[in-house]
C-alpha cells in the first residue's frame, strides 16, 4: 500500500506507542502494530491493527475501574430509590443477574462493571455516596471549612452529611449504628460520653477527623448537652407538625444551644470530656487507621 501522506513509498510494518484520553486522565499505548513510510515516516493502521488497539483502550478502561462491591451496588438502587426490577431496566440486565451481584454470589463482569460505573458518574451526588476516593474526597473539602469553626461533634457530623451530599445510611452502614442513633448525636441530645468509645472513633475515622480537632469537638458537644439538660423548655418555629416538623425543630434547638454555647465559650468552668474516655477513643481510633478498615 503506497504511502498517502508522500506517494513516494510502500507503508512497512513496524510498532509505536500512542496516547489515549480515558476519563480526562492520558495513558500510553505501547508496542502496537501498525504501517510507516520509510520515506516520511507517516504512521497508519490497518482495519485489524485499529480493532486491536479499540481493545487494548477498552481493557485498560476496565482495569482503571475497580470492580464494584456487592455493598456499592446495593448503595447504588437505594441511592436512586429504584426497586430492583426498575435498576435492570434501566441497565437492560437480567433481574438475577444483578441480585447476584448484590448477594456476592457472583463478581459482577468487567463489561457489566464499566456499564454501572458510567451510570454512576451520571448521576449527581452517587460517586460520593459509593466510591471512596470521591467521598474522602469531598469529606476532606468540607473539613477544611467546618474544623476551622467553633463547631460541636453533633453539629459538625450534621454539616459535613449536608455539605458532601452523603446519604445519612451510608454514613450509618460505615460506623454500624442505627438511623435514630445518628440523629441523637447530631442533635447533643447524648452526652458524648455516652456514645461507645468505638463508635465515635469510628465516625471520625470515616469523617477524617484527627484526634486533636476531634477533642475539640467532643468538649463542645459536652458543653452544648449540659445546656440543653439546664434548659426547661425551648420554643422553636415550626411550620409543620409531623415527623419531618419534628426533625427541622430538633435541629433548630440544637443551633440555638450552639450558639449559646459559643457565647460562652470564653467562661471559666465549661465542661470537658473526661481523659479516659478520650484515651479509649484514641486508641480505636490509632487502631482503625493502623488496620485501613
Amino acid at each position: 500500500m503506497i504511502c498517502t501522506n508522500c506517494f513516494e513509498a510502500e507503508y512497512i510494518s513496524g510498532k509505536t506507542e500512542l496516547t489515549v484520553n480515558i476519563n480526562g486522565e492520558k495513558h500510553v499505548l505501547r508496542d502496537l502494530d501498525c504501517e510507516t513510510c520509510p520515506v516520511c515516516g507517516e504512521i497508519t493502521f490497518t482495519h485489524g491493527q485499529s480493532l486491536e488497539i479499540d481493545k487494548k483502550r477498552i481493557a485498560l478502561e476496565f482495569g482503571l475501574k475497580p470492580l464494584l462491591t456487592p455493598v456499592q451496588l446495593k448503595t447504588l438502587r437505594r441511592f436512586l430509590g429504584m426497586k430492583l426490577d426498575e435498576l435492570c431496566d434501566l441497565l437492560h440486565i437480567g433481574r438475577n443477574t444483578y441480585g447476584r451481584w448484590e448477594r456476592g454470589e457472583v463478581e459482577i463482569t468487567p463489561s457489566m462493571n464499566l456499564l454501572v460505573h458510567n451510570l454512576i458518574e451520571k448521576v449527581p451526588h452517587a460517586r460520593v455516596n459509593i466510591l471512596e476516593s470521591d467521598r474522602i474526597a469531598a469529606i476532606e473539602r468540607a473539613n477544611a471549612i467546618l474544623l476551622a469553626r467553633y463547631i460541636s461533634f453533633g453539629e459538625y457530623i450534621r454539616e459535613a452529611i449536608t455539605s458532601t451530599k452523603l446519604m445519612p445510611e451510608v454514613v450509618c452502614a460505615a460506623v454500624g449504628m442505627e438511623p435514630a442513633e445518628l440523629v441523637r448525636i447530631q442533635n447533643n441530645d447524648v452526652a458524648p460520653e455516652s456514645i461507645p468509645p468505638e463508635k465515635t472513633a469510628r465516625l471520625a475515622y470515616f469523617f477524617r477527623i484527627n484526634f486533636d480537632p476531634l477533642k475539640k469537638l467532643l468538649n463542645e458537644a459536652a458543653n452544648v448537652f449540659a445546656m440543653k439538660s439546664s434548659v426547661t423548655a425551648v420554643h422553636a418555629r415550626s411550620t409543620c407538625y409531623d415527623a419531618k416538623g419534628a426533625a427541622v425543630q430538633a435541629s433548630s434547638v440544637n443551633k440555638i444551644m450552639e450558639k449559646l454555647a459559643e457565647k460562652k465559650s470564653a467562661e471559666p468552668g465549661r465542661k470537658q470530656v473526661s481523659e479516659e474516655y478520650l484515651a479509649k477513643v484514641q486508641n480505636i481510633l490509632e487502631r482503625l487507621r493502623e488496620g485501613g478498615e
